[in-house]
């Protein structure tokens, strides 16, 4: 993706001013060096309390993945393909508003957009509860849309703030720790769902208001997180000038100047760049995030359906023991993954962890046990989370100016595929049974570690953030 023609990019450096530049040459490199690993400032301030917030916003998640196939299966009979239709139209809600958010990320209040994110997530849970409650699978379907629409809303503004706040050097531990809050505010939520809707649904399941009463909680949760979020984080607030601020001596001011570090990147990536490299790479990017995002949505619909149809598992309080590892500590993993993928070549990172990803999908096709897909089912979300750090990392150090829009493209070109995904695989399964998506999977997965390769190589030159000069990456 080229960068993108507005105000900032569109100045040449005969504009730039002079002692500006020279500043930029001369303290650049050197000032990085000195004050990012001799002082050791990994982040801001306030980016600790920025990533606690974001505890009051994945309570639900748990509840809420489970919960999707069960009710649209169970509860409301929905088809194979219906449901990969019901998870279609989730992210088609996330495709429509994407270009939007990326748009504004850039221009406007981040703060306001995860506030406006937070309130659609709460809106969702609300319209998700109406549809059980009146049984209707339009109206939970509507819900889900909501969802897809607004979840973009919290996630891109989000990311650019935890790569504007944190040290290049130490951007996937930065991303982990974002994760590893999504598990304690899991953990807390599982364990909510656990006592409501585990009780209730042993006890009175046709006490409908008391089953899914935990939807209300997390929807309010969403609100408060949302607005605890925009009290207290300082937007204007970046690394670079938290560094300037510790040591005022060791770095210009003109690098911390918006002005001219946003035209300073722009002209870095003019002068050591042929656009057509760029276009390959950014070309070859958006198929492997094409083609990720449908392989992680092809099979994921069915991993519920399958523990109940093919491996005999129904007891539904079981059915939630086995999905918590993978969806509540998979994430707690993440800060320690982070740190690791901050010292790993991405290329030799993103061949790991989609090999391992493909070797987990064939042990799930041939496990007999409930338990033992509730522990692959937690190794294989590990190993995504894994991917998912090593992508944020390059993404997050591809453009100063734009980090915004790309990971505002990145996100709309993963809703592409993640529309395709759940309509294949549900095809798939209805025609071929439902081992099919799973089958489907492995070969995607392995197809991605060439297009991710190319894709790193060609956008090397451009990054705006390059960890050191006479490094590759």
């Amino acid at each position: 993706m080229s960068p993108s023609s507005d105000s900032s990019e569109s100045n040449g450096p005969d504009n730039l001013s002079r002692e500006g530049m020279n500043s930029l040459q001369k303290n650049d490199q050197a000032s990085e060096n000195n004050n990012e690993a001799s002082f050791g400032v990994k982040t801001t301030p306030d980016f600790i309390p920025m990533v606690r917030i974001i505890f009051w916003n994945s309570m639900g998640f748990f509840f809420f993945s489970y919960l999707i196939p069960f009710v649209a299966r169970e509860l409301l009979g929905a088809s194979y393909a219906q449901l990969g239709l019901l998870f279609s139209i989730q992210t088609t809600g996330g495709l429509i508003s994407a270009p939007i958010v990326a748009f504004l990320t850039d221009r406007y209040s981040k703060k306001l957009l995860v506030l406006i994110g937070s309130s659609g997530r709460a809106a969702c849970y609300f319209l998700m509860y109406l549809g059980i409650i009146v049984s209707n699978l339009y109206v939970f379907g509507a819900g889900m849309f909501v969802l897809g629409f607004f979840v973009g809303f919290f996630w891109t503004p989000l990311n650019a703030l935890i790569s504007q706040k944190s040290n290049k050097r130490n951007r996937s531990a930065a991303f982990g720790k974002r994760a590893g809050m999504i598990g304690w505010g899991n953990l807390l939520g599982a364990g909510i769902s656990f006592v409501i809707f585990g009780l209730a649904n042993t006890f009175i399941p046709e006490n409908l208001f008391l089953v899914y009463s935990p939807l209300i909680l997390f929807g309010a949760a969403n609100i408060y997180g949302g607005i605890i979020f925009h009290r207290k984080v300082d937007e204007k607030l970046t690394f670079e000038k938290h560094v300037y601020n510790l040591f005022p001596s060791s770095i210009e001011p003109s690098l911390i100047s918006p002005e001219i570090a946003d035209q300073d990147a722009s002209v870095k990536q003019k002068k050591v760049a042929l656009p057509i490299g760029f276009f390959i790479g950014f070309f070859v990017l958006i198929i492997a995030f094409m083609t990720t995002s449908m392989n992680q949505s092809l099979a994921y619909p069915y991993f519920q359906v399958y523990l109940r149809e093919e491996i005999g598992v129904d007891i539904e309080i079981l059915i939630m023991l086995i999905y918590f590892p993978s969806q509540v500590l998979s994430p707690l993993f993440a800060p320690y993954l982070g740190k690791v993928a901050d010292r790993i070549n991405p290329i030799l990172g993103i061949s790991i962890v989609s090999g391992m990803g493909a070797l987990v999908t064939i042990l799930i096709l041939n496990t007999t046990s409930g338990i033992v897909f509730g522990f692959i089912l937690l190794f294989d979300s590990t190993f995504a989370w894994g991917g998912n750090l090593i992508l944020q990392n390059f993404l997050s150090r591809l453009s100063k100016v734009h980090r915004g829009k790309m990971f505002g493209a990145a996100e709309w070109l993963s809703l592409t595929g993640a529309i395709v995904g759940p309509i294949l695989g549900g095809l798939a399964a209805s025609v071929f049974g439902l081992s099919a998506p799973f089958i489907i999977s492995i070969f995607i997965e392995l197809s991605v570690i060439p297009l991710y390769a190319i894709a790193i190589k060609k956008l090397n030159p451009f990054m705006a953030e390059k960890l050191d000069e006479n490094s590759l990456f």
